[in-house]
């Protein structure tokens, strides 16, 4: 299995596609597996235990994301809206008067219905170079992101208020950091990587990094969490969710790739699959977005466009991701029910 993730996205989005990673093919996996300091099973694994295909789609208001100036830009994540009204969508965009692939982060606030208003700002760690992200926001407004430093070095970073705070793994032979979600109580997840270039999800809660593999799988990355502490993500065979201690496999019916990567307080998860093998793996034709709720998924996709990837969910059922149109440029979205 060839995927598009968003940890490589983040750090090297070229103008017009998306990043590789090898993986193998799907396998069998035990579930049951604990993860310490997790509580209760929410109501978000009883609905990754029974999953189908929903006959239909919910009927969504499209608004297209652009950074201002940029060539391609993608959203990543959407504050849940737990406790706050306030809208607001990170990402990362590719400047055009940088060398081929330069990139950066950015956040932007949306409000109005009827007549949506977009306010960007750029978010990048000070005095690194290109290649940055913004990949997660809570409703406090603190984000955190991914950042190359001159030496081709990765790192996770944590933006609050005005202070930006370095957040790099402390566990031995570590070669790189990603810090892809926040919750509402400060909690990130991601994935870090190994010397034998293996990945490795992690939580960061009050100061404290833990470590976890999905069970049997190799190469597991973190790319959401909400206010409960539910994660979802990817290893080398699949996505799962990891709810009270518990993994469960996520599959979108059909599909050969499934891609979670987004979950909101109720549950509901967001993400992409592919339905044949070769270039829905490798340059997107054919991905899809979804969305897993109550056990049933339905399909999203940006109407008329190449590929549709879903990256993020909040507590309005709002889903965020990007898309490539037929010329190649790619853009990012915001779908309101």
């Amino acid at each position: 299995m060839t995927k598009r993730t968003l940890k490589h996205l983040a750090l090297s989005l070229p103008v017009l596609g998306l990043a590789l990673i090898p993986a193998s093919s799907l396998a069998q996996v035990r579930l049951g597996a604990k993860l310490p300091g997790k509580g209760a099973a929410s109501s978000a694994t009883q609905a990754a235990r029974s999953q189908a295909q929903t006959s239909g789609s919910p009927s969504y208001t499209y608004t297209l994301l652009d950074y201002p100036g940029s060539l391609a830009t993608v959203a990543l994540s959407i504050n849940k809206g737990a406790t706050t009204s306030r809208t607001e969508i990170v990402g990362g965009y590719n400047d055009p008067n940088g060398y081929m692939g330069s990139q950066g982060g950015f956040v932007v606030k949306v409000s109005g219905t009827k007549t949506v208003t977009e306010i960007y700002r750029a978010v990048n760690y000070p005095n690194e170079p290109p290649g940055q992200n913004a990949t997660g926001v809570n409703d406090l407004g603190q984000i955190v992101g991914i950042y190359s430093d001159s030496s081709g070095v990765e790192h996770g970073y944590e933006l609050n208020g005005a202070k930006f705070t370095t957040l790099d793994v402390p566990f031995a032979g570590a070669t790189g950091t990603y810090s892809l979600a926040i919750n509402d109580s400060g909690e990130v997840v991601g994935c870090w990587t190994d010397s034998d270039g293996n990945d490795h999800g992690f939580t960061l809660l009050a100061g404290a990094y833990t470590s976890f593999d999905y069970p049997g799988g190799p190469q597991t990355c973190a790319y959401g969490v909400n206010n409960a502490g539910d994660i979802v993500g990817e290893f080398a065979y699949g996505s799962f969710l990891l709810s009270g201690g518990t993994y469960s496999p996520l599959a979108f019916p059909g599909a050969v790739l499934t891609y979670a990567v987004g979950i909101n307080d109720a549950g509901d998860i967001a993400g992409s699959y592919c339905l044949t093998n070769g270039e829905c793996e490798t340059n997107g034709e054919g991905s899809q977005g979804f969305l897993l709720s109550g056990g049933s998924f339905t399909t999203i996709d940006v109407p008329g466009e190449f590929y549709t990837d879903v990256t993020d969910v909040n507590n309005n059922g709002v889903v965020v991701g990007y898309y490539e149109d037929a010329a190649g440029v790619v853009g990012g979205f915001m779908a309101t029910p």
